[in-house]
């Protein structure tokens, strides 16, 4: 691990003891703050930390329980909502009266679900979230992701630090074994340890996430990004359609790891142009009262206009009167047209 130059270590004790570490990045007055927990190395997020403190945040990124950093034993989906109520009650403490925004990709994006149903938080920004232990093994189908299940778990699912990722090679040939002996037999011929099986047993077994009961009662705004391609789009539509506060969901022709997957360098590049998925979050940052960046107009990709056509994209006039919606349950969405290189917006309820 290579601390990062430009932050400082934070350390929360959780309930039972552990230390739970990360690092902060930020400024002394920040107009608001940010909490990530991720098991995937909080230093090496420090350029998302860095576009948040552009924005005037304070951005604290924690290792969650039995990884990298933080104490404990590794169990995914497992201890996300006490130990994210434990960083989250003390970030809250560091900075009184600052908004609290949690935000975070994929399985960060379970954590901070996990803990908004521990603690209130201002809004919630999540990318293609992993929902749980379910949803990551099965599709919305009912079909096994045995591609993606067995390279995640061989390579992050072990033990406190990642592992080199399989070869497509190798990961080709574990996918045609699980498929001809079953997943449980074949992680036993690849030598998995006792603790690693019984996780990867839960994997298969575990009951699918119950929305209504798990999040029902969040009104939080919440940014939703999902992609075209991500294995986990309907996951993300299915919390977007169950979610009781405002959401405004984002759109556009990338995978798992959002603009990385687009092979295209001219819808990348008409992407860019269009303000990215960074103008999407400062127009909705602002839109909820939240700070964001200095060149949010009334022509980005989130509009404030509750009565606004579908029709409206981000090349409508800067003129362009905008009216707030005071309704708290609006359903929002904004999506890229790589045809276009525009983002058009809908109201969707």
């Amino acid at each position: 691990m290579t601390p990062p130059r430009d932050a400082r270590l934070h350390t929360v004790v959780a309930d039972d003891g552990a230390l739970l570490r990360g690092w902060v990045w930020g400024p002394a007055e920040p107009r608001g703050v940010v909490v990530i927990r991720t098991p995937y190395g909080a230093w090496r997020h420090g350029d998302t930390a860095r576009a948040w403190v552009g924005r005037g945040y304070r951005c604290v990124i924690h290792d969650v329980r039995g990884r990298h950093s933080s104490d404990g034993e590794w169990h995914p989906y497992l201890a996300e909502r006490s130990d994210g109520w434990a960083v989250i009650e003390a970030v809250r403490a560091e900075n009184p009266g600052a908004p609290l925004v949690l935000s975070g990709g994929s399985y960060a994006a379970h954590t901070a679900l996990e803990a908004a149903r521990a603690v209130d938080v201002d809004a919630l920004v999540l990318l293609v979230p992993a929902l749980g232990l379910a949803e990551t093994a099965w599709d919305e189908n009912g079909r096994p992701q045995l591609l993606h299940r067995i390279g995640w778990w061989h390579q992050h699912g072990r033990g406190p630090r990642s592992l080199p990722p399989l070869t497509d090679e190798g990961l080709a040939a574990r996918v045609e074994r699980a498929t001809a002996v079953g997943v449980h037999r074949a992680a036993e011929e690849w030598g998995w340890s006792h603790e690693v099986l019984s996780g990867w047993r839960r994997l298969w077994s575990a009951p699918a996430v119950d929305l209504d009961r798990a999040y029902g009662t969040l009104r939080a705004p919440l940014l939703l990004i999902r992609g075209d391609h991500d294995f986990f789009f309907a996951d993300a539509g299915r919390l977007a359609a169950a979610w009781q506060g405002p959401v405004h969901l984002v759109d556009g022709p990338w995978g798992h790891r959002l603009a990385a997957d687009i092979d295209d360098e001219e819808v990348r590049s008409r992407l860019r142009s269009a303000g990215g998925i960074g103008g999407v979050l400062d127009a909705w940052l602002a839109e909820n009262g939240l700070p964001s960046g200095e060149s949010v107009t009334a022509s980005t990709p989130v509009s404030t206009a509750a009565s606004t056509p579908a029709s409206v994209t981000a090349s409508t006039p800067a003129s362009t009167p905008v009216q707030a919606d005071p309704q708290p349950t609006r359903r929002t969405r904004s999506a890229f047209e790589p045809e276009t290189g525009r983002w058009r917006y809908e109201r969707t309820a």
